[in-house]
């Protein structure tokens, strides 16, 4: 039985991208693993052909072809129930791990007896050059406990985890959005030790097409429903009902692409605005942040980010 189950997911990556990140999985200095691929875009032919190679040159990689596009979750949950190791790596199909990534974070888990381990990371474009980092990460276990029903610092895509934590909450949940994000609340619901570390053992992709105005205020409604679900207790005993969950973002009239695209602009003045504020300009700042304070999703939207942040800047100076 390897250490590590690697789970990636692979659907509109470009060959090279999907190349980097399979050479810095199959480079690194702990070699004890198995590598999950579950190809999400079956029509993908190219993206196909890549995986087989590797798997004929690689007795450590295990792709599997989904029959139709079923999301990231459902991909996820493929590959790790294909899996059998007592650890569980994620890894994006466009990112790339440092060589010592699995070793250190190993390490790391045994040395603070974590159930979870979420690594920092520099950021690339999508032509790989530097782009930034990744902001400082509370590290402790009691800090993140306290900071996950707010808001997630955590980068997914690094994460560490232990099978038999993950299985006993359920795996990923068939989430529309903010899967990782669930699943972090459940787990921390069960008693699970979440920490970081801010070694930054990844170079994590940003993508043109990462973020759209839906998807911003899908992810939204999701983890704002998310955070009253975990405040109310209702984790794991009564897991989310994506019946309820679709109620919540119909009442909020989340498929509607005006309603979208008028929070995501008004999101976007929020940050213009405080931008005006800083450099004193109160008059530019009230005519692009009052509009969108008049909007109750936005009221939210910013009460969440005010709240999020004075906790956040209380762990990041402890």
């Amino acid at each position: 039985m390897p250490k590590i189950t690697v789970l990636m997911s692979v659907y509109n990556e470009t060959p090279a991208q999907l190349r980097a990140a399979m050479d810095s999985i199959l480079a690194q200095t702990e070699t004890d693993f198995e590598l999950n691929v579950v190809l999400d875009q079956p029509k993908a032919t190219n993206l196909h052909q890549i995986l087989d190679e590797y798997a004929r040159k690689d007795r450590r990689v295990l792709v599997l072809v989904n029959e139709k596009n079923s999301g990231l979750p459902y991909s996820l949950n493929r590959a790790l129930d294909s899996g059998t190791a007592p650890m569980l790596a994620r890894m994006d199909a466009d990112d790339v791990a440092e060589p010592q990534r699995f070793e250190r974070q190993l390490t790391i888990m045994e040395d603070r007896l974590l159930d979870v381990l979420s690594t920092s990371a520099k950021f690339i474009d999508e032509m790989g050059k530097p782009a930034g980092e990744h902001d400082y990460i509370p590290e402790k276990p009691k800090q993140l406990a306290r900071l996950l029903p707010l808001g997630s610092p955590l980068v997914h895509p690094s994460i560490m985890m232990r099978r038999e934590v993950v299985v006993k909450a359920g795996g990923y949940r068939l989430l529309p959005t903010a899967e990782d994000y669930d699943l972090w609340l459940r787990l921390l619901q069960q008693g699970a030790r979440i920490g970081a570390t801010n070694e930054k053992l990844m170079k994590y992709r940003l993508r043109g097409n990462s973020m759209t105005s839906g998807d911003r205020y899908k992810v939204f409604l999701v983890s704002e429903y998310l955070q009253k679900t975990y405040a109310a207790g209702k984790f794991p005993e009564a897991p989310v009902e994506l019946a309820d969950l679709k109620d919540y973002l119909d009442a909020n009239g989340y498929d509607n692409p005006a309603i979208r695209d008028k929070f995501n602009r008004r999101v976007l003045n929020l940050s213009a605005g405080k931008q005006a504020l800083r450099a004193k300009k109160p008059f530019t700042a009230a005519r692009l942040i009052v509009p969108g304070l008049l909007n109750q999703a936005v009221r939210r939207y910013a009460r969440h980010s005010r709240l999020y942040n004075a906790a956040y800047a209380h762990y990041a100076r402890h």
